[in-house]
């Protein structure tokens, strides 16, 4: 695995290899493309609950040592976060404020919280810009298609065609099910239950 996230040649066999353990599965998840990352998404839809815990257990012991830095405005914002959540006026569209404002780290803290997701995994899929990831969160919470949409567009909004881009996702997060999604953020909420441990 550690030699597949470097070596994009190696992707499609590491992947579709059968015996691979579901938690080395989701580790290339951010590593490979598209078509492999549905791959991923379909195994975890087929994994056995029993076999999930095991996997699960197996992964909190490699992100127990994984860490990285804060951004300098992190504790400001958490507590601004934490004060709309506790006047209950933390909602989705709240979260799409922030991104368009450049808010990014009130965003990342608020995304985090509403997937049960660390920040480090919620950073790294909006600084890498993985919008597919992004349905994986917004799918799992329950989010509307629109807000969804809304956060691709204001993520895409330099890029060409970002309106075109952003469609095409949003047809990838209707045919992604709430199912495939939550057992896939089971494997990134590890990193959260780590952290807390």
């Amino acid at each position: 695995v550690e030699r597949a996230r470097a070596n994009p040649a190696l992707h499609a066999v590491t992947v579709e290899r059968a015996s691979l353990p579901p938690d080395l599965l989701n580790d290339m998840y951010f590593a490979v493309e598209a078509r492999l990352r549905q791959r991923i998404l379909e195994q975890n839809a087929r994994l056995d609950p029993a076999l999930l815990e095991s996997a699960l257990a197996a992964g909190r012991t490699r992100v127990a040592a994984e860490d990285g830095a804060l951004p300098a405005d992190y504790a400001e914002s958490l507590a601004y976060v934490e004060e709309l959540r506790a006047a209950n006026q933390l909602t989705p569209q709240v979260l799409a404020r922030f991104l368009r404002s450049g808010g990014q780290t009130a965003f990342l803290i608020a995304l985090s919280q509403l997937a049960d997701v660390d920040f480090h995994t919620a950073r790294q899929i909006i600084e890498r810009r993985e919008l597919d990831a992004l349905a994986v969160i917004c799918k799992a919470a329950d989010l509307d298609r629109a807000l969804f949409l809304t956060y691709a567009v204001v993520l895409l909004n330099t890029d060409d065609n970002a309106m075109g881009k952003a469609r095409a996702y949003a047809g990838m997060y209707n045919e992604l099910t709430r199912e495939a999604a939550l057992r896939t953020l089971r494997f990134w909420r590890a990193r959260k239950a780590m952290q807390a441990a």
